[in-house]
């Protein structure tokens, strides 16, 4: 299969599992060695254009409190939870509890990525052992009804829109970062039509 046909056909796959629910969604996508994720994990790539006309990426600072990765920036999403009836309605509760704005649109797919986390838990003998949880991120490209982010002081301390080039200067995982790298990717391949540009980019109240 040529890349271009690689391309699609996981862009066609990421898109389908808008549809799915949590247990459709682990069964359909597996592990490289069978098993079903542990979790799985939605993301929004929310773009606008900026007063230059460049693009920005919104990108959350983790509140200090957070036990994983304090103060480092990421996407908005998170946990798809059994509450959600499909991954979209995951998409669509992240961002609204994450930043206040509402998702209009999925327009597109970034590459997916897979990690690793260590927790202790209790052992049959009254010890703690090491459990290993497997998580799989899904990534959207999603419009939004308005740009005045307002973040959840539980989870962010602080919500920034982007350009590539101060990505750098930021502390973020490295799945993090080519998430966003390629958000920007996605972006300069994409053209979009006056209509489309204006639900991504000009919402009514930005």
């Amino acid at each position: 299969m040529s890349k271009d046909l690689q391309k699609r056909s996981t862009v066609v796959r990421m898109m389908s599992a808008l549809s799915m629910s949590k247990v459709e969604c682990r069964q359909a996508f597996l592990q490289d060695n069978g098993e079903t994720y542990d979790k799985i994990i939605v993301g929004a790539v929310v773009p606008r254009r900026g007063p230059e006309d460049d693009w920005q990426i919104l990108l959350l600072k983790r509140a200090a409190h957070e036990h994983f990765y304090p103060n480092v920036f990421e996407i908005p999403g998170g946990k798809v939870e059994d509450s959600d009836a499909t991954i979209l309605d995951a998409v669509k509760r992240e961002v609204r509890e994450e930043t206040g704005t509402e998702v209009e649109q999925v327009i597109g797919t970034i590459e997916s990525f897979n990690y690793s986390v260590d927790r202790k838990a209790p052992a049959a003998d009254e010890t703690e052992t090491t459990v290993k949880s497997m998580s799989l991120q899904l990534n959207f490209v999603c419009a939004v009804t308005h740009h005045n982010v307002k973040v959840n002081p539980e989870e962010h301390s602080e919500a920034r829109f982007v350009i590539r080039s101060q990505i750098k200067e930021l502390e973020m995982t490295e799945s993090m970062r080519a998430v966003v790298e390629d958000g920007f990717v996605w972006f300069a391949e994409h053209t979009c039509s006056p209509i489309e540009e204006m639900k991504i980019l000009s919402p009514s109240k930005s």
